[in-house]
């Protein structure tokens, strides 16, 4: 009887240690990958790419992220979905917008209105996702 108690015990400590251990090695942060400067061509997969600016130079207060997405072939693409998520890298979790998801305009440009609240380093990081599947994070680091 008490062979059996002691394994009981000894097998529901092995599967709480395991249900711990097993979500926390599993939850892994996405990697953002480092974008060329706004105007330059971004390849985000499946033979798409982007290109990325601003409607003014990133200062205090609201600046909108533009971006437009092309087909290999140079032609406009606006079936993916795009998020972004703003912040400070120097004061994580201080300043971080969340992702939001990119607004499409009339003439198929994707934007995000960026809400700069303090002078400092500022990095926006974005996800393109198509048909559900995420095909693509990058990210632009700036200062103000």
């Amino acid at each position: 009887m008490k062979k059996n108690v002691v394994l009981v015990i000894t097998l529901v400590i092995i599967v709480v240690v395991m249900l711990v251990a097993i979500p926390a090695g599993a939850q892994q942060k996405p990697v953002f990958l480092p974008m060329p400067d706004p105007g330059k061509k971004v390849p985000i997969g499946n033979g798409y790419y982007l290109i990325y600016g601003f409607d003014k130079r990133p200062k205090l207060g609201t600046v909108i992220m533009k971006l437009e997405v092309f087909t290999g072939d140079g032609k406009k693409d606006t079936t993916l979905e795009i998020k972004g998520d703003t912040g400070m890298p120097s004061m994580r979790g201080a300043h971080e917008s969340g992702d939001r998801v990119f607004t499409l305009s009339k003439k198929g440009d994707y934007l995000l209105p960026v809400n700069i609240v303090m002078p400092g380093d500022w990095e926006i990081r974005l996800t393109v996702i198509k048909e559900g599947k995420v095909i693509f994070r990058g990210r632009h680091n700036f200062d103000v």
